[in-house]
């Protein structure tokens, strides 16, 4: 018989406890003498009783990286077992993955420093996996979950903070609290964004028909096929009677940031409930900012006096009072072409006038960095304003509004 392979090595292999060469391979021996000597040294060579068994390597499972398995054998009700334990029921989610199954398959496609996205989350088993591997290794993956199903709330986000609190849980109970070291490779941050459904849409649509569009579409003339009536209800009744929806950005509403509010339809059932939407959020994706920094919001209390000339100034200074009508919050970051932004987020008191002087005045006096150290290229601003008058050679910041760059970066584009 032909070796169809490289040959081997030819050299004897002394038996530890006969002291008589081993029996060799026919084709000679897998490694060269000097790895044989490091393998022996090792206690990494298996003998038989006698010399006459051919030796074997040893090797240990944490040396090996099998293949991914085309078959997998494991327990589904595992997958139930992992929700009694944190939940105290089983029956809260049907036929959820065991988390032993995904911390099985995803050290296959990824490393430690992985992000891993699951289009399909269920129950969250993903993220749970995910964050006990993290423990035991000192990874840092990250993960991306997406589920529209309605157990999103009541299922999938508690898992994931009951797992970031501690590894432990019997009886949907924390056994105990976890250690300085597991609280470390934990995640310290659980972001949670929620996109705006078809039907929230519909749902936010407020139709509004003036008594004089109605009058002119009950005319005689209005009416029959071809008809204005009929080409004004075809063509034009939703854009022009749905303007100020909210779910079509009521840019008007943009006054107070904090209260930009849409319908929101309950899970498992028609109705409906008014939720916040987080416009800061929203603009930062909008923009594809990378954000460096938010700050906290502050509110003011100002004083107002006439100058001689009967210009309106501030009399003394701004005043930090949590009550106070005017209110700031900022986000610094850099867009995707590289430009330094500001966005100075406000609350309009509908005075434009005092609202424009507090912006100036809080704007050189009361902000936490120098616009001149800092070289903004972009600063966004909500409601019509005066800041770029503030601006003074070198300076080469730009000022623009928030409402028009939310609107066309939403809407442009989206025409059929």
């Amino acid at each position: 018989m032909d070796n169809p392979g490289k040959p081997g090595y030819d050299y004897d292999v002394m038996h530890p406890v006969t002291k008589k060469p081993c029996a060799r391979p026919y084709w000679g021996w897998r490694f060269p003498p000097t790895t044989m000597e490091r393998l022996l040294a090792e206690d990494r060579i298996i003998f038989g009783q006698t010399e006459e068994k051919l030796p074997e390597l040893k090797v240990y499972l944490s040396d090996v990286k099998f293949p991914l398995r085309s078959m997998f054998s494991l327990d589904a009700r595992k997958g139930s077992n992992d929700l009694d334990r944190l939940f105290g029921a089983r029956d809260i989610f049907k036929n959820p993955k065991p988390v032993e199954l995904i911390t099985y398959v995803i050290p296959f496609m990824t490393t430690r420093e992985s992000v891993i996205a699951d289009f399909f989350a269920g129950s969250g088993t993903t993220g749970h996996a995910i964050i006990n591997m993290n423990r035991e290794d000192s990874g840092s993956r990250k993960f991306v979950l997406i589920e529209s199903g309605e157990h999103f709330d009541p299922v999938l986000v508690p898992r994931l903070k009951k797992v970031a609190f501690t590894p432990e849980w019997k009886e949907g109970k924390p056994v105990r609290a976890a250690t300085s070291e597991e609280a470390e490779r934990s995640p310290r941050l659980i972001k949670v964004l929620r996109l705006e459904s078809y039907e929230d849409t519909l749902n936010n649509l407020a139709l509004q028909r003036s008594a004089q569009q109605q009058g002119t579409l009950e005319l005689a003339a209005a009416k029959g096929e071809g008809g204005l009536r009929e080409q004004y209800l075809l063509r034009y009744q939703l854009d022009v009677e749905s303007k100020g929806s909210q779910s079509l950005l009521n840019i008007r509403a943009f006054t107070d940031p904090t209260a930009y509010t849409l319908k929101v339809k309950t899970a498992g059932s028609d109705e409906s409930r008014e939720v916040n939407v987080d416009l800061l959020e929203t603009f930062n994706w909008l923009l594809g900012l990378t954000v460096q920094h938010i700050t906290a919001p502050r509110s003011f209390t100002a004083e107002f006096e006439r100058s001689d000339q009967g210009r309106l100034q501030i009399k003394g200074r701004l005043k930090q009072d949590d009550a106070g009508p005017w209110w700031f919050r900022t986000v610094t970051g850099t867009t995707p072409e590289g430009r330094k932004t500001l966005i100075i987020w406000r609350k309009l008191t509908g005075d434009a006038e005092q609202d424009n002087l507090v912006l100036d005045e809080w704007f050189k006096n009361k902000q936490a960095y120098s616009v001149r150290d800092t070289e903004f290229d972009l600063i966004y601003v909500n409601g019509d304003n005066t800041l770029e008058n503030l601006r003074v050679d070198p300076e080469t910041w730009k000022v623009r509004l928030i409402e028009e760059d939310f609107h066309r970066l939403m809407f442009d584009g989206t025409e059929v």
